[in-house]
């Protein structure tokens, strides 16, 4: 783990610990790789580097990395996948009861006559 990694993790945060064999893209402000819990085949997260837990208390620099990486991780999804589409999202704040420690956008690739099948991560609570 590098030292800028190391300086800016904070316990136990998955989104700071992963590990780098799984990063598709990557660049000085943020990282995109495979979302442990898929909701669609190529479901990816795009993290800063930085652990910080809001978009709006992100740099303009992070920002403007971070929408450069969003668009590199839909070219290679559209390559590999063939998505009809994106569904692209966040949560921020205290959302659904539960704060995120670390910002993450879902990069969630559509496809022709796939529902997508929101979960408890976008407040969708199954009455199953």
């Amino acid at each position: 783990m590098d030292n800028k990694r190391e300086s800016t993790m904070t316990k136990q945060c998955v989104y700071c610990d992963y590990d780098e064999y799984n990063i598709i893209a990557k660049n000085d402000f943020g990282a995109v790789f495979p979302e442990p819990n898929p909701l669609s085949q190529g479901h990816v997260v795009l993290v800063p580097l930085r652990h910080i837990d809001s978009f709006f208390d992100i740099t303009d620099k992070e920002r403007k990395s971070l929408l450069s990486l969003l668009e590199q991780a839909r070219n290679e999804l559209q390559i590999l996948h063939h998505p009809e589409g994106f569904h692209i999202g966040f949560n921020d704040g205290n959302v659904f009861g539960e704060h995120a420690e670390h910002l993450h956008i879902h990069i969630i690739p559509r496809y022709k006559n796939q529902q997508l099948k929101l979960d408890e991560r976008w407040g969708i609570i199954s009455e199953d």
